[in-house]
């Protein structure tokens, strides 16, 4: 392949990733605790061909995202740094989104029904209870008595891996020995949407570009060869 066709088509396919990446970011825009993806370009060189390329490495923005005052009692969210913990049926996942709620069994789950974890075993609350407290160090309380206390974890040897919408998979979960929670709050996305919009329409704009140069240049290859067999 022509040097100049494969760096446009590289170029082009690079495009696409970043769009795709950003239009994920923007479908969870609204989705509490979800951080937003980011591609990050590194040159490489192949040793098979020594053609100079580009590796593509998704990452995480650490920025945490805005507060919203919710008045839900079960409504936590996490002041600082940490993940809260759910036991799903794939295993332990951890969450910035404290959008919780009592299961039927009283159990205190996330939204997608799994049991938030309170000092390794999940957390039940007594259905008839009347109030519900959370206080600063995610201590539950019901009517006044301790129901347990919800797990906040940090990853201080590698930072955890997305598993899906606003959920992280990871090794080496550290407790929290004095976290700090917030009750009738939760974190929103830290998705920048006008700022990801303004970027989709300029990386859309480019894609097209390098589209209709490798077209271009397909055409004038194929009139080149058509010269060739007169």
């Amino acid at each position: 392949m022509d040097q100049s066709l494969y760096t446009l088509a590289a170029a082009a396919g690079y495009g696409e990733a970043r769009l795709a990446v950003l239009a994920n970011n923007l479908a969870n825009a609204n989705t509490p605790g979800y951080k937003a993806d980011q591609l990050r370009f590194t040159e490489v060189l192949d040793a098979a061909t020594q053609t100079p390329g580009v590796r593509m490495d998704q990452f995480l923005t650490d920025a945490t995202g805005p507060m919203q005052q919710t008045g839900n009692p079960l409504d936590v969210a996490i002041v600082g740094d940490g993940f809260f913990v759910v036991d799903t049926p794939e295993g332990p996942r951890f969450t910035r989104d404290g959008g919780f709620r009592l299961g039927a069994d009283g159990m205190l789950v996330n939204g997608s029904g799994h049991p938030v974890m309170g000092e390794g075993a999940p957390i039940a609350i007594d259905p008839q209870a009347g109030q519900i407290t959370v206080q600063g160090d995610g201590t539950v309380l019901a009517d006044g008595v301790a129901a347990g206390r919800i797990d906040v974890v940090t990853f201080p040897d590698a930072p955890p891996r997305k598993a899906g919408g606003n959920l992280f998979t990871g090794t080496g979960e550290t407790p929290l020995e004095l976290p700090k929670v917030l009750q009738g709050s939760l974190e929103g996305s830290n998705v920048e949407a006008v700022l990801e919009m303004t970027r989709m329409i300029e990386i859309s704009r480019g894609y097209e570009t390098y589209q209709k140069l490798i077209q271009a240049m397909d055409q004038v290859a194929g009139q080149t060869n058509n010269l060739g067999t007169v």
